[in-house]
């Protein structure tokens, strides 16, 4: 009986991995995604109309999400480790409203990421953020506004804690 519980444990670890690795390849072709970019773990969601440009040599990890809605992009630059639980967006309900009035007005932008990063877990970065480049966002931030290069930051809503010593 152990003997077949775990052979029913592998056979569906083994279908769970094919079933994302067909699921990364399509986002490889939807938005043309380098080969050298990883990523790292289940449950990571690429969606939208929008572009989704990544540079080489950059990570993603599990259960973390893009969204670019059609018109705009997420950019984000070579050598960037983004952790687990990120969420990045392009598109945001806009929170002065009546939620019960339909449709809901919504905010739009362009969202970069500059290259060399260190997106900490689970970081929101809000619509229309610029990130520098050789940045570093600590975990459980929620960035709502552009950070400049070589900035180390963090908090709700993040802020610059200090700038690299280079």
């Amino acid at each position: 009986m152990l003997f077949l519980h775990h052979l029913i444990v592998k056979l569906v670890t083994l279908l769970k991995n094919y079933y994302w690795r067909v699921l990364y390849q399509t986002y490889r072709k939807k938005y043309n995604i380098p080969t050298s970019f990883w990523f790292g773990g289940e449950a990571i969601m690429f969606y939208g109309d929008g572009e989704i440009e990544i540079g080489e040599d950059s990570y993603i990890g599990r259960y973390s999400s893009i969204q670019a809605s059609k018109g705009y992009k997420v950019k984000i630059g070579r050598n960037v480790a983004i952790s687990h639980y990120v969420m990045i967006y392009t598109e945001n309900n806009m929170a002065d409203q009546d939620f019960n009035i339909k449709p809901l007005k919504t905010n739009k932008a362009n969202t970069t990421i500059g290259d060399a990063c260190w997106i900490g877990a689970k970081v929101f970065i809000k619509e229309g953020v610029k990130i520098g480049n050789n940045c570093i966002i600590g975990a459980n931030s929620v960035v709502v506004c552009d950070i400049p290069d070589h900035s180390i930051c963090g908090g709700i809503p993040a802020k610059i804690i200090r700038q690299k010593n280079l």
